[in-house]
């Protein structure tokens, strides 16, 4: 957990299957700072956690590592903004933790049909993780060649550089690693997407769901679907992006997120 102290709101920030928190700090920035404590929370095998080579990814279990924090601040009535497989779990932690979160500012949630042509392409993408190149010489290296290739050429330059220096560990000849291994992160995606989407009618939370209206992707396809399926919610089209809306269009984020979880939230 990063805790950025603060005199206002606990405000959960969570990230995205082989990401980690600390890339929320550019959109973090543009936030009222004042009013919220921003609590950034590195899941199990991503950024600055310790992880046992044998680690599992399933829904509870991540949704633990989230009530682990909740309940050691001892958050009530806070708020989360997570993207992806952490929008996901942060969803999940409201039926484990329901006086914990107000509201929740959810990009593109993977909360999936775990069958039907839906869940199709799933073993493709966990052929292609394994092979994500995991060393690099030096971290410009990393960002010359994220910066330039899909998808990640969607990210601000901010969030970008944030990532890179705290997604990747230094290794003692002087190259970078990745913190989320390639083989764990598509152990996560094997893992994760077993009982979401039969839950969502439980999750009376508030949720705003947004979503990249490039749609280039299932989660962006399907983010909407979700969104009909709970019982209290609003969205929110990033109408330029994809699936790392948020980390491309910060002031849009920014704004989202303050009017949807700062405001609302009576602060």
């Amino acid at each position: 957990m990063h805790d950025y102290g603060g005199p206002g709101m606990p405000m959960v920030f969570v990230h995205g299957t082989g990401l980690c928190s600390r890339m929320w700090e550019p959109v973090i920035e543009r936030l009222p700072i004042d009013r919220i404590r921003p609590l950034g929370v590195d899941l199990r095998g991503h950024g600055s956690t310790s992880t046992p080579s044998d680690v599992r990814f399933f829904d509870h279990r991540m949704v633990a590592d989230l009530c682990a924090v909740i309940d050691h601040v001892g958050i009530k009535d806070g708020a989360v903004a997570a993207h992806s497989m952490g929008a996901a779990t942060s969803m999940l932690a409201t039926l484990a933790r329901p006086s914990a979160f107000g509201r929740v500012w959810a990009y593109e949630p993977i909360i999936f049909p775990t069958d039907g042509p839906h869940s199709e392409g799933l073993a493709q993408m966990v052929a292609a993780t394994r092979k994500r190149r995991r060393d690099f010489p030096n971290r410009q290296t990393v960002i010359d060649r994220y910066g330039s290739r899909f998808p990640l050429d969607e990210l601000d330059p901010a969030c970008l550089a944030t990532y890179v220096q705290h997604g990747f560990t230094d290794q003692e000849d002087g190259s970078v690693r990745l913190a989320c291994d390639p083989e764990l992160e598509a152990r996560a995606f094997e893992d994760f997407l077993q009982d979401g989407w039969g839950r969502l009618a439980d999750m009376t939370t508030p949720v705003r769901v947004a979503y990249g209206g490039r749609m280039l992707d299932r989660a962006g396809e399907l983010a909407p679907r979700v969104a009909e399926q709970l019982p209290n919610h609003s969205v929110d089209c990033f109408e330029s992006s994809a699936h790392f809306g948020p980390f491309g269009e910060l002031d849009h984020a920014a704004r989202s997120i303050t009017q949807w979880c700062i405001d609302r939230i009576g602060l």
